[in-house]
């Protein structure tokens, strides 16, 4: 992650601000991760033993508040959370940590939107 780019944002969580652009970052950390496993979880389907299914939908349970936010409290669509994801800097996701912290802040509504 950028320097100056994670020093704006910890400085933000700080003060419980979320920044659309910050959850964003977020769901894209994980989408790879999901898609793959989406993937395995089809191919495997018919199998006795799928384990990709659990850890499928431990993923999307996870990044379920970050879209639920995105829709409820900043209007968007899903249609335009995936192209935002889409257009996500590599650059610019964080670290697993900081989606947990971000992910606790939305859960525990009490947050400002920037």
């Amino acid at each position: 992650m950028d320097k100056s780019y994670r020093l704006k944002m910890e400085e933000k969580l700080h003060n419980n601000t979320l920044a659309v652009e910050y959850v964003i970052n977020c769901i894209a950390k994980f989408e790879d991760k999901i898609n793959q496993l989406a993937y395995k979880e089809k191919q495997y389907r018919n199998v006795g033993y799928n384990n990709f299914k659990l850890e499928l939908d431990e993923l999307i349970a996870y990044r379920k508040p970050f879209v639920d936010f995105l829709m409820r409290d900043c209007n968007m669509s899903l249609d335009d959370i995936k192209e935002s994801v889409a257009n996500v800097k590599e650059k610019n996701i964080p670290t697993k940590k900081v989606c947990n912290q971000i992910r606790e802040i939305i859960v525990s509504n009490s947050y400002w939107i920037e």
